[in-house]
């Protein structure tokens, strides 16, 4: 026997071991999801949800039979009074900022004092 059928013979019986290590593991596995899906099915069973009892009445809210006038208002809602340029110089950042979030307009976290007086600026 050469070197070359040694080699060969060694090869095949490795991808025979293999191929059986394969086929023993996916049995395996076959049987590990037939108990799982079995003992699932078991305790779905014991927590199966009963019969509800029936009742005269589930809802405890009472009905309301009266009639709801609605008012429309038309008038619109005040708007802030405007502040005074000097005013706006002696504030903070940080009070330019609450004062802008008041109005409802956009600014960044990072916006310089100048841009925020240009904003309020703007606004009125």
């Amino acid at each position: 026997m050469n070197a070359t059928s040694v080699s060969v013979l060694i090869l095949a019986t490795m991808v025979s071991v293999l191929a059986g290590m394969v086929g023993y593991m996916y049995w395996q596995q076959s049987r590990v999801l037939q108990s799982v899906n079995s003992l699932s099915l078991f305790i779905s069973s014991q927590f199966a949800p009963q019969a509800p009892v029936e009742e005269e009445s589930d809802d405890d809210r009472q009905s309301v039979d009266q009639e709801v006038e609605v008012v429309e208002t038309t008038a619109p809602p005040p708007a802030p009074a405007p502040v005074p340029e000097d005013d706006l110089k002696d504030k903070s950042s940080a009070e330019l900022r609450e004062l802008l979030s008041k109005k409802g307009l956009p600014f960044g976290k990072r916006d310089s004092k100048a841009t925020l007086l240009e904003l309020l600026k703007a606004s009125n």
